[in-house]
């Protein structure tokens, strides 16, 4: 063999060998791609909308506010504790609201002894009937009722001695009339005498047996007499008149006490009125000097933590997650989504608050949606909220682990199955048809 023949052949045997390997990659490649495709058109894959939430629970939460807001003398609780309904919470400082209910108490009692001292003399009675709640309003209620007493007592005897005088000017009154009428019928006898004496007198001047000065002596003492007379039944008229005025007066001792105890009683009525309303305001400022739980549950914010601090009046001092309240996760879906997504769909839920390690995935279930987006104020993204029902045991899921609401949460919400050729050509496929509407 030629030396040229060697070299011929040998540079044909790395063409052999190069055309081999190149048949076994087009036959791989093919296989590969046969293969693939096939599994790509057969092979159904779980689709899911993925979607972003966070823990909250089925009831809303519980605010705990105060109306009035105060000074913070002690604090009972600490956030994550367990509280009953009417449970104290939190105590506000009350000296200043005892103080002043203390003032209002005592004002209370002392118009409440007044009115009941009005009332007894309006209506004339022998004795004062105090109210039976007046020894609640104040603490110097027996003081009151001796003072209220003392004072009834004496304006009765101030009337009864008023009234006293009057009967003995009455009867001094009466007694000078008598003297007066015995006077009266003694001065009558006495003209009727110097009458018929006149009339003597008168027959013998007009027969000419006397001169004129007796009849004209006579007739002056007739006069004089008759004057007496009306002097002496002028006085009786005065003595009567007095008599009269007097008994008036009498009456009117009673009617201008129960007039003036009238007048003094609308005051002291109003003024109670004023007061017990007062009282009300004040017993339910103190009544809420100790703040309390709303309803039994968890307590979920505690905003105050220093005692001495200032809260103001309706600001919030806690949140209570309800006792009987069921843990469920809300999420924002896409609007591109949401025709994927029915009402009992299933989902998983990934919890990246804990390590992923560590917790399972828990299912659960799409219990709500709502039926038009909601726009986020500081993104400006339209989005659908959902709620998914926590399905399984989630004590034995999480252990020692306990969900918080607020905590975020990763929904998987599974769709129908499609083929993984689908999921492959399906971006391409709307992307060319929205290429051909374009045009």
């Amino acid at each position: 063999m030629t030396r040229r023949n060697v070299v011929s052949q040998e540079e044909r045997e790395p063409d052999f060998g190069l055309g081999r390997h190149m048949l076994a990659g087009t036959a791989l490649a093919l296989l590969l791609v046969v293969g693939c495709g096939g599994w790509a058109a057969s092979a159904n894959l779980n689709g899911a909308v993925i979607a972003q939430g966070s823990i909250k629970v089925d009831q809303n939460l519980k605010e705990v506010q105060h109306r009035d807001g105060g000074v913070v003398q002690a604090i009972a609780v600490r956030q994550g504790d367990r509280v009953e309904a009417g449970q104290t919470l939190i105590w506000l400082d009350d000296v200043q609201t005892k103080a002043e209910l203390s003032i209002i108490r005592s004002q209370l009692g002392e118009n409440l002894g007044r009115k009941a001292r009005l009332i007894a003399e309006r209506d004339t009675l022998a004795a004062i009937t105090f109210p039976a709640e007046f020894a609640r309003f104040s603490e110097d209620a027996a003081q009151i009722i001796q003072g209220e007493t003392r004072l009834f007592d004496g304006n009765r005897t101030n009337r009864e001695s008023r009234k006293e005088q009057l009967e003995i000017s009455i009867v001094q009154s009466g007694e000078e009339v008598k003297g007066l009428e015995a006077r009266q019928v003694a001065k009558v006898e006495e003209l009727r005498l110097v009458e018929l004496e006149r009339n003597k007198y008168l027959g013998l001047f007009q027969k000419g047996f006397i001169d004129g000065t007796k009849v004209y002596n006579i007739n002056r003492e007739w006069a004089r007499l008759l004057g007496e007379r009306g002097e002496i039944e002028a006085s009786i008229a005065r003595a009567r008149l007095r008599i009269s005025e007097a008994r008036i007066q009498i009456i009117a001792v009673d009617e201008t006490a129960r007039t003036e105890a009238q007048r003094e009683l609308r005051q002291v009525e109003a003024k109670v009125s004023e007061l017990s309303d007062r009282r009300l305001a004040s017993e339910d400022r103190l009544s809420r000097s100790e703040i309390r739980a709303p309803i039994a549950g968890l307590v979920n914010e505690l905003t105050v933590f220093t005692v001495g601090g200032v809260i103001t009046p309706a600001a919030r001092l806690a949140t209570i997650v309800p006792g009987e309240a069921r843990l469920t996760v809300e999420v924002r879906i896409a609007p591109t989504d949401i025709d994927q997504v029915r009402l009992g769909q299933p989902a998983r839920l990934r919890f990246s608050a804990f390590a992923k390690n560590a917790t399972p995935e828990l299912p659960g279930s799409v219990s709500h949606l709502s039926p038009a987006t909601t726009r986020d104020p500081t993104t400006g993204a339209n989005f659908y909220t959902g709620e998914i029902q926590i399905d399984g045991d989630l004590a034995a899921a999480l252990g020692d682990r306990k969900l918080q609401p607020g905590m975020p949460v990763e929904v998987f919400i599974t769709t129908e199955e499609r083929t993984a050729l689908s999921f492959l050509t399906k971006p391409f496929a709307d992307h060319a048809n929205r290429i051909f509407k374009e045009r």
